[in-house]
């Protein structure tokens, strides 16, 4: 699977993962500090929606950064 990240001009300046040549995406933004992740088959029909505020999300741990290990030479 390869995915690509781009940042849409659009209103809510969403980020979005394509999921392969053929088989989707995802989409993620913030509004009004709430966090929305939707899950667009290839047809670009909404299969999955997912909202969180951002409070709620900081509250089960789930704002952290990405942990990155040093590579052996």
């Amino acid at each position: 699977m390869k995915l690509s990240v781009e940042l849409l001009d659009n209103e809510v300046k969403s980020a979005v993962i394509n999921i392969g040549a053929n088989n989707g995406y995802v989409e993620a933004f913030i509004a009004e500090d709430i966090l929305h992740v939707n899950v667009f088959n290839k047809e670009g029909d909404v299969v999955h929606d997912y909202a969180i505020t951002t409070k709620d999300l900081r509250a089960k741990g789930g704002w952290t950064a990405p942990k990155f290990e040093p590579t052996l030479d």
